[in-house]
């Protein structure tokens, strides 16, 4: 196969999720089920958002930090009536369930990880409620962010939670991997309008959207307000771990580096250093080829005094300095209009 039709196959693809519609399997993200009647107070207690008000079919996501507020990982809480889910990201229970058991003392909680047991994808782009309609006979469309529902399929239960999207809407279906197998095979048998995005091509549309990623833009390095994390951050709800480093940031304007997009002509990778006058000022944490591979789209921590968007910063790439452009997201990619 030739370069040419390689990219072409990509950026029909990615097309059909920026203007229809397309799934990516996501089987592999973490899922706990979390019962007991403390459930809701410990997660309130130990992450950034305020989720004293959360009923039934709703969720919210919320940052799990450490005492010095540094991410571990987002989490995605969806109440039930009796227990509670926990979706976070790929490779993350066991660390995050034994972060939580930690504060668990004389709480009425249990954690259970259920991430094997569980096949997950999703259905993005302008026109997913749609398919999510034509596959279960659910009608989405009115549903909020992270709120869920439950449905019968395939004679037993998938959950539908919508999510954030790289490609203005999401919905996450998550079942059973009896009940998820029968529902890949519908999906590929409507591949035609309802293509599979690669694993490739779902980086590629999380990195121009500017979202990020476990071990990417989220690990230990950085804070959720450098992170572009605020939406998910409560400054009313009192204390949390790592509640009063993230106050007195804001008070206090301290946030010392931000997250921008990077255009480049050259190629750059993840780690690549930021560098003004020789100086580090950042790193690389997200790099992807553009649809026609003749620029790397990327995310970038930039230090504040240099996170400027439509202006020019240094990139070390080895022994070599390179200029690129950097911008606030989501990021252009004309070679795949």
């Amino acid at each position: 196969m030739s370069e040419n039709t390689l990219v072409k196959r990509q950026s029909t693809a990615i097309r059909s999720a920026q203007n229809t519609a397309a799934w990516i399997d996501r089987t592999g993200w973490s899922w706990i089920d979390m019962f007991g009647t403390d459930r809701t107070d410990l997660l309130h207690r130990l992450t950034s958002n305020d989720l004293t008000q959360l009923l039934p079919g709703h969720g919210k996501q919320t940052v799990l930090l450490t005492d010095k507020a540094r991410i571990i990982d987002v989490l995605t809480v969806l109440q039930d009536k009796e227990q509670a889910y926990i979706l976070s990201s790929p490779g993350m229970s066991t660390n995050t369930i034994q972060w939580l058991r930690k504060y668990v003392i004389m709480d009425d909680v249990k954690l259970l990880d259920r991430s094997q047991d569980v096949q997950m994808v999703e259905i993005c782009g302008p026109q997913a409620a749609q398919y999510v309609f034509q596959l279960l006979q659910k009608d989405v469309s009115a549903i909020a962010l992270c709120q869920w529902l439950k449905c019968s399929y395939a004679e037993g239960e998938i959950s539908v939670v919508r999510m954030p999207s790289p490609t203005e809407v999401s919905y996450w279906v998550i079942g059973s991997q009896a009940t998820m197998s029968v529902f890949i095979d519908e999906l590929s048998h409507n591949a035609e309008q309802l293509p599979q995005l690669s694993a490739s091509e779902a980086e590629y549309l999380r990195v121009i959207a500017g979202m990020g990623a476990i071990g990417h833009e989220w690990q230990e390095l950085y804070n959720p307000l450098e992170a572009g994390l605020l939406h998910l951050t409560s400054f009313t709800k009192g204390c949390y771990i790592g509640q009063e480093v993230v106050a007195r940031l804001d008070s206090y304007n301290k946030v010392k580096q931000r997250l921008m997009g990077i255009t480049s002509h050259e190629l750059i990778a993840q780690g690549n250093e930021v560098v003004a006058n020789d100086v580090v000022i950042g790193f690389v944490t997200s790099a992807v080829p553009s649809c026609d591979g003749a620029s790397t789209l990327a995310l970038a921590y930039v230090r504040g005094e240099h996170a400027h968007p439509n202006t020019t910063i240094s990139i070390r790439t080895g022994t070599t300095i390179i200029n690129v452009q950097q911008s606030i997201t989501p990021l252009t990619d004309a070679s795949c209009q």
